[in-house]
């Protein structure tokens, strides 16, 4: 099935799709899969709908032209519900929408948190399919919360996790800087919470860096505005959700402040130091 319409000139597309499998990510998190072969570069997103009441943007984390899936973690109603899907239950997709991650030679870091971390599979898959060094910090708050690993292992990569609860309870980005002392590397990526990019940001000096953004979004395609930052404007689902060093820098409410469904401005809370 599929709604069709225009926006600003670009051609939407809405697909029903059925779940055929369900995999848990630990206790709060699932992974959907569907029989498509939507065409998605690592770091671009589906906007998604049950139907039963609103529509998010969530990044794709598998994509081999057979199988497509999405992870998402239990944040609210929309999401929980989507946590409780079964096989043949349907959701509805629209996209991939967005400016995906660019590969750059050399070795990467990859850097995730939380949930944050999906879309760098898809990234890690084509970085490792170039012949790339590729090393992963995946990161979260506790150990439950970490998803993933075993996709990630299975690439033969150098693969770290880390929680502050556990282990020598590091940060992602504490473990990211002891990576960058030891090893040659060309440039990062990094998804997760904006406070964790901010602060991975600040350690990178003038390193390549592309961070993929979490904003509110309304219509995915760049008509409604809901996502522009401040000052220059980019749309992060038209410009982003991918953006590189050049742009990031150029932000003022990066880390610092979001937008809400009616644009007002929600601060980030910093954690108090320690």
């Amino acid at each position: 099935m599929g709604e069709k319409n225009m926006a600003g000139g670009l051609r939407l597309e809405r697909v029903t799709q059925k779940i055929v499998k369900v995999e848990a990510q630990g206790p709060g998190a699932a992974t959907l899969f569907f029989e498509s072969a939507i065409d998605v570069r690592p770091g671009q997103f589906l906007m998604v709908t049950d139907y039963e009441g609103g529509e998010r943007p969530i990044s794709v984390s598998w994509a081999d032209g057979e199988l497509l899936a999405i992870t998402v973690k239990n944040m609210g109603p929309f999401s929980g519900r989507l946590c409780a899907k079964k096989p043949g239950d349907f959701l509805s997709l629209r996209g991939p929408f967005g400016t995906p991650f660019t590969p750059v030679p050399g070795h990467a870091l990859l850097v995730g948190g939380g949930c944050g971390i999906a879309p760098l599979h898809l990234l890690a898959r084509e970085l490792v399919s170039r012949g790339g060094a590729v090393t992963v910090v995946n990161g979260a708050r506790v150990s439950a919360d970490l998803i993933l690993g075993g996709w990630f292992r299975g690439l033969g990569l150098d693969y770290r996790e880390t929680s502050e609860d556990a282990g020598e309870r590091l940060t992602s980005v504490a473990l990211a800087e002891r990576i960058l002392s030891k090893e040659k590397i060309a440039c990062v990526y990094a998804a997760g919470p904006e406070l964790m990019m901010d602060a991975l940001r600040k350690i990178l000096k003038n390193l390549p860096y592309q961070f993929s953004f979490e904003r509110y979004m309304k219509c995915g395609v760049g008509i409604c505005g809901s996502c522009a930052c401040d000052p220059t404007g980019i749309r992060i689902c038209v410009e982003g959700p991918v953006l590189c060093r050049e742009q990031v820098e150029k932000l003022t409410d990066f880390g610092v402040y979001k937008r809400d469904a009616t644009g007002a401005r929600i601060h980030f809370r910093r954690q108090p130091a320690t």
